[in-house]
């Protein structure tokens, strides 16, 4: 019997789509302990627009800047949520406040 080619191509896409997840820039986030060791948590009654800088892990980590809103804080670390371009869904990260501040055209 002949391979099947069809159900290699499938496996090769696979492999592709799962290499290229990997390669993906992922945001890095303090650790819930982390932040609960930074005070009470505040929630906004609106969400705040700010500009983060969010670490991002690819091959290595790299803050990029990403417009975001803030939707909760503590007295040191910021709960973000922004979407990634492609996504439909809202990707969230707590940032050490540092490295959060309000956008201008707010």
């Amino acid at each position: 019997m002949g391979q099947n080619r069809r159900y290699q191509l499938v496996e090769r896409d696979v492999e592709r789509a799962g290499q290229a997840a990997d390669r993906a820039p992922r945001p890095v986030s303090p650790t819930i302990d982390q932040v609960t060791g930074t005070g009470r948590r505040v929630d906004a009654s609106d969400p705040v627009p700010v500009t983060a800088w969010v670490p991002h892990q690819v091959a290595y980590v790299e803050a990029l800047p990403i417009d975001a809103e803030a939707i909760a804080w503590t007295q040191r670390a910021v709960l973000i949520r922004w979407t990634q371009p492609g996504a439909s869904y809202p990707t969230h990260a707590w940032l050490w406040a540092h490295a959060v501040s309000r956008r201008a055209d707010h």
